[in-house]
Protein backbone atom coordinates (compact mmCIF):
# COMPACT_ATOMS: atom_id res chain seq x y z
CA UNK A 1 0.00 0.00 0.00
CA UNK A 2 1.44 3.37 -1.05
CA UNK A 3 2.04 5.87 1.72
CA UNK A 4 1.10 9.42 0.80
CA UNK A 5 3.26 12.30 2.07
CA UNK A 6 1.93 14.25 4.98
CA UNK A 7 1.01 17.61 3.52
CA UNK A 8 0.51 19.02 6.99
CA UNK A 9 4.29 18.99 7.90
CA UNK A 10 5.27 22.44 9.23
CA UNK A 11 7.22 24.57 6.73
CA UNK A 12 10.04 26.46 8.53
CA UNK A 13 10.37 30.15 7.80
CA UNK A 14 13.91 31.37 6.92
CA UNK A 15 15.82 32.74 9.90
CA UNK A 16 16.61 36.42 10.33
CA UNK A 17 20.22 35.73 9.39
CA UNK A 18 19.18 33.93 6.21
CA UNK A 19 16.91 36.80 5.24
CA UNK A 20 19.74 39.28 5.75
CA UNK A 21 22.15 37.16 3.73
CA UNK A 22 19.70 37.08 0.83
CA UNK A 23 19.90 40.85 0.60
CA UNK A 24 23.57 40.72 -0.40
CA UNK A 25 24.11 41.70 -4.04
CA UNK A 26 25.55 39.29 -6.56
CA UNK A 27 29.10 39.58 -7.87
CA UNK A 28 27.80 40.69 -11.28
CA UNK A 29 25.60 43.34 -9.65
CA UNK A 30 28.61 44.81 -7.82
CA UNK A 31 30.76 44.68 -10.96
CA UNK A 32 28.24 46.88 -12.74
CA UNK A 33 28.76 49.72 -10.27
CA UNK A 34 30.47 52.87 -11.67
CA UNK A 35 33.01 52.76 -8.80
CA UNK A 36 34.62 49.71 -10.41
CA UNK A 37 34.74 51.02 -13.98
CA UNK A 38 38.27 52.36 -13.62
CA UNK A 39 39.43 49.24 -11.77
CA UNK A 40 38.15 47.03 -14.57
CA UNK A 41 40.21 49.07 -17.02
CA UNK A 42 43.38 48.95 -14.89
CA UNK A 43 43.24 45.41 -13.48
CA UNK A 44 42.62 41.96 -15.03
CA UNK A 45 38.92 41.10 -14.64
CA UNK A 46 39.60 37.94 -12.55
CA UNK A 47 41.50 40.07 -10.02
CA UNK A 48 38.62 42.54 -9.71
CA UNK A 49 36.15 39.67 -9.36
CA UNK A 50 38.28 38.17 -6.59
CA UNK A 51 38.36 41.52 -4.76
CA UNK A 52 34.55 41.76 -4.96
CA UNK A 53 34.11 38.20 -3.72
CA UNK A 54 36.45 38.90 -0.83
CA UNK A 55 34.43 41.93 0.25
CA UNK A 56 31.18 39.96 -0.10
CA UNK A 57 32.66 37.22 2.12
CA UNK A 58 33.49 39.83 4.74
CA UNK A 59 29.99 41.31 4.52
CA UNK A 60 28.49 37.79 4.76
CA UNK A 61 30.48 37.07 7.91
CA UNK A 62 29.38 40.37 9.45
CA UNK A 63 25.71 39.56 8.78
CA UNK A 64 26.15 36.08 10.24
CA UNK A 65 27.62 37.66 13.38
CA UNK A 66 24.67 39.96 13.93
CA UNK A 67 25.00 42.96 11.62
CA UNK A 68 21.53 44.41 10.97
CA UNK A 69 21.70 45.35 7.30
CA UNK A 70 23.75 44.39 4.26
CA UNK A 71 25.98 46.83 2.46
CA UNK A 72 24.67 48.32 -0.75
CA UNK A 73 26.28 47.28 -4.07
CA UNK A 74 27.97 50.69 -4.33
CA UNK A 75 29.52 50.24 -0.88
CA UNK A 76 30.86 46.79 -1.77
CA UNK A 77 32.28 48.21 -5.00
CA UNK A 78 34.08 51.04 -3.19
CA UNK A 79 35.58 48.62 -0.67
CA UNK A 80 36.79 46.34 -3.46
CA UNK A 81 38.32 49.29 -5.30
CA UNK A 82 40.08 50.41 -2.12
CA UNK A 83 41.44 46.89 -1.57
CA UNK A 84 42.81 46.83 -5.12
CA UNK A 85 44.44 50.24 -4.69
CA UNK A 86 45.98 49.14 -1.39
CA UNK A 87 47.81 46.40 -3.29
CA UNK A 88 49.61 49.12 -5.25
CA UNK A 89 50.66 50.98 -2.11
CA UNK A 90 54.10 49.89 -0.92
CA UNK A 91 54.26 48.44 2.57
CA UNK A 92 57.40 50.46 3.38
CA UNK A 93 56.24 54.08 3.43
CA UNK A 94 57.56 57.52 4.28
CA UNK A 95 56.36 58.69 7.70
CA UNK A 96 56.78 61.96 9.59
CA UNK A 97 58.50 61.48 12.92
CA UNK A 98 56.99 63.89 15.43
CA UNK A 99 57.75 61.61 18.38
CA UNK A 100 60.83 63.54 19.51
CA UNK A 101 63.04 60.41 19.37
CA UNK A 102 65.91 61.43 17.10
CA UNK A 103 67.22 57.96 16.21
CA UNK A 104 63.98 55.97 16.18
CA UNK A 105 64.72 52.28 15.64
CA UNK A 106 61.15 51.47 14.57
CA UNK A 107 61.13 54.34 12.08
CA UNK A 108 64.33 53.36 10.27
CA UNK A 109 66.82 55.03 12.60
CA UNK A 110 68.76 57.88 10.98
CA UNK A 111 67.51 59.67 7.87
CA UNK A 112 70.47 60.18 5.55
CA UNK A 113 71.66 63.52 4.18
CA UNK A 114 70.51 64.86 0.83
CA UNK A 115 73.94 64.08 -0.62
CA UNK A 116 73.84 60.51 0.69
CA UNK A 117 70.31 59.97 -0.64
CA UNK A 118 71.35 61.28 -4.07
CA UNK A 119 74.42 59.06 -4.10
CA UNK A 120 72.35 56.00 -3.17
CA UNK A 121 69.79 56.77 -5.87
CA UNK A 122 72.46 57.26 -8.52
CA UNK A 123 74.25 54.04 -7.59
CA UNK A 124 71.01 52.06 -7.64
CA UNK A 125 69.68 53.54 -10.87
CA UNK A 126 72.59 52.64 -13.14
CA UNK A 127 75.92 50.92 -13.48
CA UNK A 128 78.88 51.87 -11.32
CA UNK A 129 82.52 51.00 -10.76
CA UNK A 130 81.56 48.98 -7.68
CA UNK A 131 84.19 46.31 -8.31
CA UNK A 132 86.00 47.76 -11.32
CA UNK A 133 89.33 49.56 -11.40
CA UNK A 134 88.77 52.36 -13.91
CA UNK A 135 92.46 53.13 -14.29
CA UNK A 136 93.65 49.56 -14.89
CA UNK A 137 90.48 48.30 -16.55
CA UNK A 138 90.48 45.24 -14.28
CA UNK A 139 88.45 43.87 -11.38
CA UNK A 140 88.55 46.06 -8.28
CA UNK A 141 87.37 45.83 -4.68
CA UNK A 142 84.21 47.34 -3.24
CA UNK A 143 86.09 47.93 0.03
CA UNK A 144 88.20 50.61 -1.65
CA UNK A 145 85.27 53.03 -1.80
CA UNK A 146 85.19 53.35 2.01
CA UNK A 147 88.61 52.42 3.37
CA UNK A 148 90.50 55.64 2.70
CA UNK A 149 87.80 57.74 4.38
CA UNK A 150 87.71 55.42 7.40
CA UNK A 151 91.49 55.61 7.68
CA UNK A 152 91.50 59.41 7.49
CA UNK A 153 88.69 59.85 10.03
CA UNK A 154 89.81 57.31 12.63
CA UNK A 155 93.55 56.77 12.17
CA UNK A 156 92.98 53.05 11.64
CA UNK A 157 95.33 51.08 9.41
CA UNK A 158 92.43 49.41 7.56
CA UNK A 159 88.66 49.26 7.40
CA UNK A 160 85.81 47.27 5.87
CA UNK A 161 82.01 47.36 6.04
CA UNK A 162 79.32 44.70 6.46
CA UNK A 163 75.55 44.93 6.62
CA UNK A 164 75.15 45.93 10.30
CA UNK A 165 77.04 46.04 13.58
CA UNK A 166 75.53 42.79 14.83
CA UNK A 167 77.03 41.14 11.76
CA UNK A 168 80.33 42.89 12.43
CA UNK A 169 80.51 41.40 15.93
CA UNK A 170 79.54 37.91 14.77
CA UNK A 171 82.05 38.16 11.92
CA UNK A 172 84.91 39.16 14.22
CA UNK A 173 84.12 36.34 16.63
CA UNK A 174 83.77 33.70 13.90
CA UNK A 175 86.91 34.72 12.00
CA UNK A 176 89.26 35.35 14.94
CA UNK A 177 87.88 33.47 17.94
CA UNK A 178 86.17 30.24 16.83
CA UNK A 179 87.29 27.33 18.98
CA UNK A 180 88.95 29.60 21.55
CA UNK A 181 88.07 31.79 24.53
CA UNK A 182 86.84 35.39 24.58
CA UNK A 183 87.04 37.36 27.83
CA UNK A 184 84.07 39.67 28.55
CA UNK A 185 83.11 41.62 31.67
CA UNK A 186 79.95 40.30 33.33
CA UNK A 187 78.51 43.77 33.08
CA UNK A 188 78.92 43.67 29.30
CA UNK A 189 77.42 40.24 28.54
CA UNK A 190 74.31 42.12 27.52
CA UNK A 191 71.24 41.82 25.32
CA UNK A 192 70.54 44.52 22.75
CA UNK A 193 67.55 45.00 20.43
CA UNK A 194 65.71 42.04 18.95
CA UNK A 195 66.97 39.54 21.52
CA UNK A 196 70.58 39.82 20.29
CA UNK A 197 72.61 38.50 23.26
CA UNK A 198 76.38 38.68 23.45
CA UNK A 199 76.75 35.19 25.03
CA UNK A 200 74.57 33.67 22.28
CA UNK A 201 76.57 35.41 19.55
CA UNK A 202 79.86 34.05 20.87
CA UNK A 203 78.42 30.57 21.25
CA UNK A 204 77.00 30.54 17.72
CA UNK A 205 80.27 31.88 16.30
CA UNK A 206 82.13 28.98 17.91
CA UNK A 207 83.84 30.95 20.68
CA UNK A 208 83.79 30.23 24.40
CA UNK A 209 82.69 33.05 26.68
CA UNK A 210 84.81 33.68 29.77
CA UNK A 211 83.11 36.14 32.13
CA UNK A 212 85.18 38.21 34.55
CA UNK A 213 84.46 40.73 37.26
CA UNK A 214 80.97 41.56 38.47
CA UNK A 215 77.97 43.28 36.96
CA UNK A 216 78.98 46.68 38.26
CA UNK A 217 82.75 46.45 38.81
CA UNK A 218 85.43 44.85 36.65
CA UNK A 219 89.10 45.75 36.92
CA UNK A 220 92.13 45.25 34.67
CA UNK A 221 93.58 42.43 36.83
CA UNK A 222 90.33 40.47 36.33
CA UNK A 223 91.10 40.32 32.63
CA UNK A 224 94.79 39.60 33.16
CA UNK A 225 94.07 36.67 35.47
CA UNK A 226 91.67 35.13 32.97
CA UNK A 227 94.10 34.98 30.01
CA UNK A 228 95.21 31.46 29.11
CA UNK A 229 96.76 29.70 26.12
CA UNK A 230 93.21 29.33 24.75
CA UNK A 231 92.43 33.05 24.89
CA UNK A 232 91.73 34.59 21.47
CA UNK A 233 90.54 38.04 22.50
CA UNK A 234 89.38 40.48 25.12
CA UNK A 235 86.06 41.94 24.01
CA UNK A 236 84.72 45.21 25.36
CA UNK A 237 81.03 45.89 24.62
CA UNK A 238 79.64 49.39 25.03
CA UNK A 239 76.36 49.53 26.96
CA UNK A 240 74.69 51.59 24.26
CA UNK A 241 71.08 50.94 25.28
CA UNK A 242 71.32 51.00 29.08
CA UNK A 243 73.37 52.54 31.86
CA UNK A 244 74.64 51.23 35.19
CA UNK A 245 75.21 54.04 37.68
CA UNK A 246 76.50 54.31 41.22
CA UNK A 247 79.16 51.96 42.53
CA UNK A 248 80.76 51.08 39.18
CA UNK A 249 84.21 50.57 37.70
CA UNK A 250 85.67 49.35 34.41
CA UNK A 251 89.14 49.66 32.90
CA UNK A 252 89.88 52.02 30.05
CA UNK A 253 90.86 50.77 26.62
CA UNK A 254 94.43 51.90 27.29
CA UNK A 255 94.50 49.79 30.48
CA UNK A 256 93.20 46.78 28.55
CA UNK A 257 95.89 47.37 25.94
CA UNK A 258 98.47 47.15 28.71
CA UNK A 259 96.91 43.88 29.93
CA UNK A 260 97.25 42.35 26.45
CA UNK A 261 100.81 43.63 25.96
CA UNK A 262 101.95 42.30 29.32
CA UNK A 263 100.34 38.88 28.93
CA UNK A 264 102.58 35.83 28.42
CA UNK A 265 100.22 34.61 25.69
CA UNK A 266 100.98 36.14 22.27
CA UNK A 267 98.37 37.04 19.66
CA UNK A 268 95.51 37.99 21.99
CA UNK A 269 93.32 40.56 20.22
CA UNK A 270 91.74 43.59 21.84
CA UNK A 271 88.30 44.11 20.26
CA UNK A 272 86.03 47.06 21.06
CA UNK A 273 82.36 47.17 20.06
CA UNK A 274 81.56 50.87 20.53
CA UNK A 275 77.99 50.56 19.24
CA UNK A 276 76.63 53.70 17.67
CA UNK A 277 79.64 54.92 15.71
CA UNK A 278 79.84 58.51 16.87
CA UNK A 279 82.61 60.48 15.16
CA UNK A 280 81.82 63.78 16.92
CA UNK A 281 82.31 64.73 20.56
CA UNK A 282 78.84 64.53 22.10
CA UNK A 283 79.94 66.70 25.03
CA UNK A 284 79.88 69.66 22.61
CA UNK A 285 76.09 69.25 22.54
CA UNK A 286 75.60 69.03 26.32
CA UNK A 287 75.33 65.24 26.13
CA UNK A 288 77.25 62.53 27.96
CA UNK A 289 80.44 61.30 26.33
CA UNK A 290 79.82 58.60 23.73
CA UNK A 291 82.81 56.39 22.83
CA UNK A 292 84.30 57.29 19.46
CA UNK A 293 85.98 54.78 17.13
CA UNK A 294 89.02 57.01 16.73
CA UNK A 295 89.49 57.13 20.52
CA UNK A 296 89.57 53.33 20.66
CA UNK A 297 92.07 53.16 17.81
CA UNK A 298 94.30 55.71 19.56
CA UNK A 299 94.08 53.69 22.77
CA UNK A 300 95.37 50.56 21.03
CA UNK A 301 92.36 48.47 20.01
CA UNK A 302 93.11 45.86 17.35
CA UNK A 303 89.55 45.94 15.98
CA UNK A 304 86.78 48.48 16.54
CA UNK A 305 83.18 47.74 15.53
CA UNK A 306 80.39 50.30 15.12
CA UNK A 307 77.13 51.10 13.33
CA UNK A 308 76.69 53.31 10.31
CA UNK A 309 73.01 54.18 10.84
CA UNK A 310 72.94 55.55 14.37
CA UNK A 311 75.05 58.52 15.47
CA UNK A 312 77.10 58.26 12.29
CA UNK A 313 73.89 59.20 10.45
CA UNK A 314 74.30 57.06 7.35
CA UNK A 315 72.61 53.97 5.89
CA UNK A 316 72.53 50.67 7.76
CA UNK A 317 76.04 49.24 7.99
CA UNK A 318 78.52 47.66 10.35
CA UNK A 319 81.98 49.17 10.16
CA UNK A 320 85.12 47.30 11.20
CA UNK A 321 88.37 49.23 11.53
CA UNK A 322 91.72 48.42 13.08
CA UNK A 323 95.12 46.84 12.56
CA UNK A 324 95.93 45.79 9.00
CA UNK A 325 96.51 42.13 9.80
CA UNK A 326 93.34 41.79 11.86
CA UNK A 327 91.21 43.40 9.14
CA UNK A 328 92.90 41.42 6.36
CA UNK A 329 91.89 38.18 8.10
CA UNK A 330 88.28 39.33 7.83
CA UNK A 331 88.68 40.57 4.28
CA UNK A 332 89.75 37.12 3.05
CA UNK A 333 87.22 35.15 5.14
CA UNK A 334 84.27 33.40 3.39
CA UNK A 335 81.79 35.36 5.54
CA UNK A 336 82.96 38.60 3.94
CA UNK A 337 80.94 37.82 0.83
CA UNK A 338 77.94 36.74 2.88
CA UNK A 339 77.86 39.95 4.92
CA UNK A 340 79.08 42.55 2.42
CA UNK A 341 77.25 45.80 1.68
CA UNK A 342 75.38 46.44 -1.55
CA UNK A 343 76.27 49.28 -3.93
CA UNK A 344 73.58 51.70 -2.70
CA UNK A 345 74.61 51.38 0.94
CA UNK A 346 78.28 51.83 0.02
CA UNK A 347 77.45 54.98 -1.95
CA UNK A 348 75.38 56.44 0.88
CA UNK A 349 77.96 55.59 3.51
CA UNK A 350 80.78 57.07 1.43
CA UNK A 351 78.80 60.31 0.99
CA UNK A 352 78.10 60.43 4.73
CA UNK A 353 81.77 59.97 5.61
CA UNK A 354 82.59 62.82 3.23
CA UNK A 355 80.52 65.17 5.42
CA UNK A 356 82.80 64.38 8.37
CA UNK A 357 85.92 64.78 6.26
CA UNK A 358 84.65 68.18 5.10
CA UNK A 359 83.80 69.19 8.67
CA UNK A 360 80.17 70.02 7.88
CA UNK A 361 78.37 67.02 9.42
CA UNK A 362 76.48 69.19 11.92
CA UNK A 363 75.05 71.25 9.07
CA UNK A 364 74.33 68.39 6.63
CA UNK A 365 73.69 65.11 8.50
CA UNK A 366 70.02 65.19 9.62
CA UNK A 367 70.44 63.65 13.07
CA UNK A 368 73.17 66.15 13.96
CA UNK A 369 71.05 68.98 12.61
CA UNK A 370 68.27 67.80 14.95
CA UNK A 371 70.55 67.34 17.95
CA UNK A 372 72.18 70.74 17.45
CA UNK A 373 68.96 72.75 16.89
CA UNK A 374 68.47 75.47 19.50
CA UNK A 375 65.32 75.01 21.64
CA UNK A 376 64.16 78.55 20.81
CA UNK A 377 63.95 77.62 17.12
CA UNK A 378 61.81 74.66 18.12
CA UNK A 379 59.59 76.93 20.20
CA UNK A 380 59.00 79.10 17.14
CA UNK A 381 57.98 76.12 15.03
CA UNK A 382 55.66 74.74 17.70
CA UNK A 383 54.09 78.20 18.19
CA UNK A 384 53.54 78.39 14.42
CA UNK A 385 51.71 75.05 14.53
CA UNK A 386 49.55 76.26 17.42
CA UNK A 387 48.70 79.55 15.70
CA UNK A 388 47.79 77.84 12.42
CA UNK A 389 45.75 75.11 14.06
CA UNK A 390 44.07 77.42 16.56
CA UNK A 391 44.25 74.87 19.35
CA UNK A 392 46.66 73.15 21.69
CA UNK A 393 49.48 74.52 23.80
CA UNK A 394 53.25 74.87 23.49
CA UNK A 395 55.18 73.47 26.44
CA UNK A 396 58.82 72.73 27.32
CA UNK A 397 59.81 69.07 27.10
CA UNK A 398 62.76 66.77 26.36
CA UNK A 399 63.70 65.02 23.10
CA UNK A 400 65.32 61.58 23.40
CA UNK A 401 68.39 60.64 21.35
CA UNK A 402 67.22 57.01 21.18
CA UNK A 403 68.18 54.21 18.81
CA UNK A 404 70.53 52.39 21.18
CA UNK A 405 72.66 55.51 21.51
CA UNK A 406 73.36 57.69 24.54
CA UNK A 407 70.98 55.89 26.94
CA UNK A 408 68.80 58.28 28.97
CA UNK A 409 70.31 61.31 27.25
CA UNK A 410 67.87 64.02 26.11
CA UNK A 411 67.86 67.53 24.66
CA UNK A 412 65.53 70.39 25.70
CA UNK A 413 62.72 71.11 23.28
CA UNK A 414 59.27 72.70 22.96
CA UNK A 415 56.30 70.61 21.88
CA UNK A 416 52.76 71.16 20.62
CA UNK A 417 50.42 69.37 23.01
CA UNK A 418 46.67 68.78 23.12
CA UNK A 419 44.76 67.52 26.15
CA UNK A 420 42.14 64.91 25.31
CA UNK A 421 40.03 62.20 26.91
CA UNK A 422 41.08 59.91 24.07
CA UNK A 423 44.66 60.84 23.07
CA UNK A 424 45.41 57.35 21.75
CA UNK A 425 42.52 57.68 19.29
CA UNK A 426 43.97 60.97 18.07
CA UNK A 427 47.41 59.38 17.66
CA UNK A 428 45.80 56.58 15.65
CA UNK A 429 44.11 59.12 13.35
CA UNK A 430 47.47 60.79 12.73
CA UNK A 431 48.99 57.42 11.84
CA UNK A 432 46.17 56.96 9.31
CA UNK A 433 47.08 60.25 7.63
CA UNK A 434 48.89 60.24 4.28
CA UNK A 435 51.78 60.40 5.00
CA UNK A 436 51.44 58.87 8.47
CA UNK A 437 52.46 61.13 11.35
CA UNK A 438 53.95 59.50 14.44
CA UNK A 439 53.20 61.40 17.64
CA UNK A 440 53.56 60.32 21.25
CA UNK A 441 51.02 60.11 24.07
CA UNK A 442 51.80 60.99 27.67
CA UNK A 443 49.04 60.67 30.25
CA UNK A 444 46.06 62.43 28.65
CA UNK A 445 48.00 64.54 26.13
CA UNK A 446 48.82 64.12 22.46
CA UNK A 447 52.34 65.47 21.87
CA UNK A 448 54.20 66.43 18.68
CA UNK A 449 57.87 67.43 18.91
CA UNK A 450 59.26 69.62 16.09
CA UNK A 451 62.86 68.54 16.78
CA UNK A 452 62.41 65.36 14.73
CA UNK A 453 60.17 66.83 12.02
CA UNK A 454 62.30 67.36 8.93
CA UNK A 455 62.44 70.71 7.11
CA UNK A 456 59.58 70.97 4.65
CA UNK A 457 57.21 68.79 6.70
CA UNK A 458 55.67 71.55 8.82
CA UNK A 459 52.85 72.30 6.35
CA UNK A 460 51.82 68.64 6.38
CA UNK A 461 51.80 68.67 10.18
CA UNK A 462 49.60 71.77 10.24
CA UNK A 463 47.13 70.39 7.69
CA UNK A 464 46.85 67.11 9.55
CA UNK A 465 46.30 68.85 12.89
CA UNK A 466 43.63 71.10 11.36
CA UNK A 467 41.78 68.00 10.11
CA UNK A 468 42.25 66.35 13.48
CA UNK A 469 40.91 69.31 15.45
CA UNK A 470 38.02 69.72 13.02
CA UNK A 471 37.08 66.12 13.57
CA UNK A 472 36.99 66.52 17.35
CA UNK A 473 34.75 69.57 17.37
Amino acid sequence: MMTMPDRNIEQHEPSDVQRRLRTLPSVDRVLSEPALATALDQWPRPQVVEAVRSELDIARAQLSNGADTALAPADIAELAEQALNDQLRPSLRHVINASGVVIHTNLGRAPVSAAAAAAMSQAAAGYSNLEFNLEAGTRGSRANHLESALQALTGAEAGIAVNNNAAALYFAMAAHCAGREVIVSRGQAVEIGGGFRIPDVLLDAGATLVEVGTTNRTRAPDYANAITEDTAAILRVHSSNFRIVGFTEEPTMAELRAVVDQADVPGVLLIDDVGSGCLLDTRDFDLAYEPRPQDSINAGADLVLFSGDKLLGGPQAGLIIGKQAAVDTLRSHPLMRVLRLDKAAIAGLAATLQHYLAGDAVQTVPIWQMIATDPEQLRERAEHWRAQVGAGEVQPARSAIGGGSLPAETRPTFVWTLESEHPNDLARQLRAHDPPIIARVEHDHLILDPRTVLPGEDATIVNALQQLIGGTE
